[in-house]
C-alpha cells in the first residue's frame, strides 16, 4: 500500500473510534483522542470501560484495522498530528493548543541538526512542549542520524500533556516530562540544555512573579513569550541554541521596547530572526517567526551579520535551495554548525 493510503486509512479508523468515543461518552473530541491513544498504547481506561460491550468491541477492531502498529516512526507522527490537528479544529480550541506545523518543524530541525555534534551527547529541552509535534520531529530527525540525545518537556497543561506523553509512548520516544509552569516552579534546568526548542504561547501572564525577569513591564501583565525567552536563556548552556517560534511581530507590540532592552545585555545573543511565509496562517495577524538566541560562553559569537530573513513558500523548490543554502553559510561563518 502506498504511504500515503496507509497514512489515510490509519487516519480515518482512528477517528471513527474517536467519533464513537465521543457520542457514547458524551466527550469533547479531545477526551476522546486520548482514550484512542491510551487504547493504542494497550492502557486501560475508566471512561472506555463505562462502555457497554459492543461499543468496546466496535472501538477496538477500528483501531485493529487502522494498522497504525505497521507504520513507520514518521509515518505515525505524521497520523497523530493530522488526528490532532483536526481535534483541534472540531473542538475549536484556543491558539496556544494548536499543534506546530511541519512546514516549521522542518525548519527548528534544520537548525537543530546544523548546531548539534552528532557525535556528541545532547540534551534538547522544548519547554513548552503541547501535544508533543515539535518535539517529536526534532527527536526522529536525530533518532535517524544516530545522535544520543535526552530529551526533557515542560507542559502546565493536563490535557497536553497527557497527549504528549502518549504520542511519546507510541512513537517509541524516551522524553522526561514535567507537568509544570516553566515559569514558576520549572525543575532545575539551568545552564544544562545544548537546545531549547519552543512553540512560545502567545497572551499575558497571569500571575506575579519574583523580580528577576527583566521583560517584565511597571504597569499590567507582561507578555508570556516575552519571559518565556528569559527562561530559556536561564536553561541553557554557555554556547547553548534556542530556536523559538514567536509571533511575527514581536518588535512591534507595545511592550517590544522592554524585550529589546533584555536583548541589548550581556547574557543574550541575539543571533537570528527568520519570519515564515504568510501564506501559511490563515490570520496574517498570527503569523510567525524563529527566533535565534544563544548564551555567550563556550565557542559562542555574537553573529554578524544578525540574520534578518523570511523563508520562501514551501512550493518554492529553487529559493528554498538557495535559501539553505544561504543559512548553511551563514551558520558556519558565526560558529552555528558542526
Amino acid at each position: 500500500m502506498p504511504m500515503y493510503e496507509a497514512i489515510e486509512k490509519a487516519i480515518k479508523k482512528m477517528q471513527a473510534a474517536q467519533a464513537q468515543l465521543a457520542e457514547k461518552l458524551d466527550i469533547p473530541a479531545i477526551e476522546a483522542l486520548i482514550i484512542v491513544l491510551e487504547a493504542l498504547n494497550r492502557q486501560n481506561d475508566d471512561a472506555f470501560n463505562e462502555l457497554d460491550q459492543a461499543d468496546r468491541k466496535f472501538i477496538r477492531q477500528t483501531l485493529k484495522e487502522s494498522d497504525f502498529n505497521t507504520l513507520t516512526p514518521e509515518q505515525k507522527r505524521q497520523v497523530l498530528q493530522l488526528v490532532l490537528v483536526a481535534t483541534m479544529q472540531e473542538d475549536k480550541l484556543q491558539g496556544n493548543y494548536q499543534v506546530t506545523p511541519d512546514a516549521i518543524g522542518m525548519w527548528v530541525t534544520f537548525f537543530v541538526e546544523a548546531f548539534l555534534n552528532p557525535q556528541q551527547t545532547s540534551q534538547v529541552l522544548d519547554i513548552t512542549v503541547g501535544s508533543g509535534n515539535l518535539l517529536a520531529t526534532v527527536n526522529l530527525a536525530l533518532q535517524q542520524r544516530g545522535d544520543t540525545t535526552t530529551y526533557y518537556g515542560v507542559e502546565n497543561d493536563d490535557t497536553l500533556i497527557t497527549i504528549a506523553s502518549g504520542v511519546a509512548a507510541l512513537l517509541g520516544l524516551d522524553w522526561q516530562l514535567d507537568h509544570q509552569d516553566a515559569l514558576a516552579d520549572t525543575p532545575d534546568l539551568s545552564d544544562k540544555m545544548d537546545v531549547v526548542v519552543a512553540d512560545l504561547p502567545v497572551g499575558y501572564y497571569p500571575k506575579e512573579l519574583d523580580a528577576g525577569y527583566q521583560t517584565v513591564v511597571e504597569d499590567g501583565l507582561t507578555y508570556v513569550h516575552h519571559l518565556l525567552i528569559e527562561k530559556v536563556m536561564e536553561t541553557l548552556r554557555p554556547g547553548g541554541l534556542g530556536l523559538l517560534i514567536v509571533p511575527a511581530h514581536l518588535f512591534e507590540s507595545e511592550q517590544a521596547p522592554q524585550l529589546l532592552k533584555y536583548f541589548q545585555n550581556d547574557g543574550i545573543y541575539f543571533q537570528g530572526f527568520i519570519q515564515f511565509s504568510d501564506k501559511l496562517f490563515l490570520d496574517k495577524q498570527a503569523s510567525k517567526a524563529l527566533l535565534l538566541v544563544q548564551k555567550p560562553g563556550a565557542d559562542a559569537v555574537q553573529a554578524e551579520p544578525v540574520m534578518l530573513a523570511k523563508a520562501p513558500d514551501v512550493g518554492q523548490k529553487e529559493e528554498n535551495l538557495n535559501f539553505v543554502n544561504q543559512m548553511q553559510t551563514w551558520l558556519a561563518d558565526n560558529h552555528l554548525s558542526h
